[in-house]
């Protein structure tokens, strides 16, 4: 199985460095379990339609927040944690529930299908929101956060054949603050 593929060596070198990797474990763990869906597929001979959808934000449903939504509050609250290793994504969630719709009802619709906005530095997001908000005290940081990463506006291609077009970044920043601020979190 693929986890024993890992090996013990690796695993508890993961486990024994936890605090330094504890941020990796959930896309870890969404890749783990996206692996074994395809896996499971293949063996009884299912159709998978996966949507993997980047850094969702907007309204706040539950009580608490979703690592998405902490990474905007902190940058509102003035954090300047760069995020260097992630890709900035950002997603609606009322666009990930769209697109979960027409995976399911499209039958043309087959494999993987990134779901973001557009792909930026979170450089370019931290911008936006400072621009957005001036009130706050929003870092200013360095442009290119990531290093070798490329701008997309089109990197969700599958997702906007079927159909899907995306709230832009500025509305989905937003619906996000002021679900923040209707929840009271700011």
């Amino acid at each position: 199985m693929w986890l024993q593929e890992l090996g013990e060596g690796a695993l508890g070198h993961l486990w024994a460095n936890a605090p330094a990797v504890v941020a990796l474990w959930y896309p870890l763990s969404k890749t783990l379990a996206e692996k074994a869906a395809w896996e499971f597929a293949e063996e009884k001979g299912l159709d998978v339609v996966v949507v993997n959808p980047g850094t969702v934000m907007g309204p706040v449903l539950p009580p608490g927040l979703n690592a998405s939504m902490l990474m905007l509050l902190g940058l509102i609250k003035g954090s300047t944690e760069t995020y260097e290793n992630f890709f900035m994504g950002s997603i609606h969630v009322k666009d990930v529930a769209l697109a979960h719709i027409l995976v399911y009802e499209n039958t043309s619709a087959t494999g993987r299908h990134l779901c973001v906005e557009a792909i930026s530095h979170y450089g370019d997001f931290a911008a936006k929101v400072a621009e957005l908000y001036p009130e706050y005290n929003v870092p200013r940081l360095p442009k290119d956060t990531q290093p070798g990463l490329l701008r997309a506006k089109n990197a969700s291609k599958k997702l906007m054949d079927l159909g899907l077009q995306f709230i832009p970044m500025e509305q989905i920043i937003r619906d996000a603050v002021d679900s923040l601020k209707s929840k009271g979190f700011i």
